[in-house]
Formats: C-alpha cells, structure tokens, sequence
C-alpha cells in the first residue's frame, strides 16, 4: 500500500526518519531534525508528502469516527424520540377518553336539566345541576 511505498522512497533517499516519525513529530521538531541533517531539495519534498499524506489519513480516521459517533447518537436521539412519541398517543388517549366521559356527562345533566324545566320544576332542575356539579 501508499505506507509501503513511502517506506521504499524514504529509505531509497535515504531519510534521517522513518515515514511514522515524520507523521507524528511536531513540525519545529521535524524540521530542526531535517535541518541538522542536511537534507536535499528532494528529501524535503518527500518528507511534505510523506507527512501530507500520513497527517490527512489521520484526519480522515478522525472524520470517520466522528461520523459513527453521530450517527450512533442519532439513534440514540430516535429510540428516545419514539419512546416521547408512544408515551404521547397514550396520553392522548387518556385524554380523549376522559373528554368523552365530560361530553357524555355533560349531555346527562343537559337533559336531566331540560326535563326537569320542562315539567316546570325551577327547584328541582337547580337541585338536578347542584347534584350533577357535587358528583364530578
């Protein structure tokens, strides 16, 4: 592969460092190393390659990793999602439910209340609607 390969070219022009040294030293130290050994014109321009080259592949492994991890968190972030979701149409039906009850209550005492005004019994259509407030 390409870390073959620089290792052939970097000994074939016969480097001071190995291609992994040259990735993962810091530059000042890189070039102070480079600089005391005299390199050529052609040695340096290996050495940016070899170092281009080793330093984007690193970054490419970090972007990757990265990648994973965000996408592991967005599946994270969808299995909470459905959970919110599920837990949300049962509230809903609790609600609904309980809404129905209202109406069908509301609609007993609407009768109750009209019959009894009906029959002309003011009295008893008040008790009927004081009694339907005391059982909620």
């Amino acid at each position: 592969g390409r870390g073959g390969r620089d290792r052939r070219r970097a000994l074939a022009l016969a480097l001071p460092l190995a291609p992994e040294a040259i990735v993962a030293l810091p530059v000042e130290d890189l070039r102070a190393i480079l600089g005391r050994a005299g390199t050529s014109g052609a040695q340096l321009a290996l050495a940016r390659d070899i170092r281009r080259r080793g330093r984007n592949k690193v970054a490419a492994q970090r972007c990757r990793r990265r990648r994973l991890e965000a996408i592991a968190g967005l599946r994270a972030e969808l299995g909470r999602l459905g959970r919110e979701r599920e837990r949300l149409l049962r509230a809903r039906g609790h609600a609904e439910r309980a809404l129905g009850t209202l109406r069908r209550d509301l609609a007993r005492v609407t009768r109750q209340v009209l019959g009894a005004l009906g029959d002309g019994d003011m009295a008893g259509a008040t008790s009927q609607v004081l009694g339907a407030l005391g059982d909620g």
